[in-house]
């Protein structure tokens, strides 16, 4: 649609731009222009620190062994396993919060026609309908129609191309692009999870990949357990034809378990990981997740077509041809 269809729908005026009252319904109405995280419950977080295949097999061990009356080994086993537990948590919680002071810092301001004066507010007051001015060096913050100028956007961060490309009036620029050159004025289309960049954000936070460090540690346990499992059946079996008590076949049981299952291997990753991510956060390299570094450290193959965005978005010259 035109530009003029476009501002007929918002509701706005392109000399003039919302009113105050318009913007604070707006923001009720659509929120602010922001990617909203899921936030979780920080003890539902904590817990499922204790859910999976090992941590199932320590639980049961603990269990038994209180049943046995072998204390040793239950302290000894739910000391690691709270430490497992804790040590991750706690370091999940440290990089979010990492993220979350960059985040307020990282926060850009944008020229706003708001009751016919011009001001700079914060990108993150910003609401569809909004006459926003964009000049070069600006970071879009979000989806623009424009409507006089045109400019030379960097859309690298969207495309993976290093080419500025030239938008002029009736072309939308994309949240998440820089202005390279020009000056531009247009409406707010879209704004936080709706725009392009925001869409795509939000694909991110819905994946859950299966950790590379899950399948190892599941497969040692699952081939354990299966050696473990035919002994405990010799065993058992043994007992009842010699008529053994079965509390001394279930004290074994206890005993093969223990030495079937890797009880320090999950705090043993996680302290790892931990200092891993701390290595990394000293170079500038935020970890979100704490598996992460592990994950990217096992890639062997990285593939990628020519909208990846991997470069440095520099050109170099490498050969002069004559010929």
């Amino acid at each position: 649609m035109s530009i003029n269809e476009s501002i007929g729908i918002l509701e706005t005026n392109s000399s003039v731009g919302l009113t105050i009252n318009e913007v604070e319904h707006r923001i009720s109405k659509h929120g602010y222009n922001e990617i909203q995280e899921k936030q979780q419950n920080r003890i539902i977080v904590f817990l499922r620190k204790f859910w999976g295949l090992t941590a199932w097999m320590l639980e049961f061990i603990i269990f038994l062994s209180w049943i046995l009356g072998k204390y040793s080994d239950l302290y000894i086993i739910t000391s690691l396993l709270l430490l497992n537990g804790i040590l991750g948590f706690f370091e999940e919680q440290k990089a979010k919060s990492a993220v979350q002071s960059l985040k307020k810092r990282l926060r850009v301001d944008t020229r706003v026609l708001r009751e016919g004066v011009w001001s700079i507010v914060s990108s993150h007051e910003l609401v569809p309908g909004d006459i926003i001015r964009v000049r070069s060096g600006d970071f879009v913050p979000p989806d623009v129609k424009i409507s006089l100028g045109e400019l030379e956007v960097d859309q690298s961060t969207l495309t993976g191309k290093s080419l500025p490309v030239l938008e002029k009036s009736g072309e939308i620029l994309y949240s998440g692009s820089i202005a390279r050159k020009g000056e531009a004025t247009g409406v707010v289309i879209s704004t936080g999870p709706r725009t392009l960049f925001g869409k795509t954000a939000q694909l991110i936070q819905i994946a859950k990949p299966k950790l590379h460090i899950d399948e190892v540690v599941s497969s040692v346990v699952k081939l354990s357990l299966i050696l473990v499992g035919f002994l405990i059946s010799l065993a058992i079996l043994f007992s009842l034809l010699r008529g053994i008590d079965i509390l001394a076949a279930l004290s074994l049981s206890t005993a093969l378990l223990v030495s079937a299952i890797p009880v320090a291997l999950p705090a043993m990753f996680t302290i790892t990981m931990a200092l891993g991510s701390m290595d990394l956060a000293k170079k500038g390299v935020l970890i979100t997740r704490l598996s992460a570094s592990g994950d990217a450290a096992t890639m062997s193959t990285l593939c990628v077509d020519n909208t990846g965005t991997l470069s440095s978005r520099k050109r170099s010259l490498l050969e002069i041809c004559t010929e």
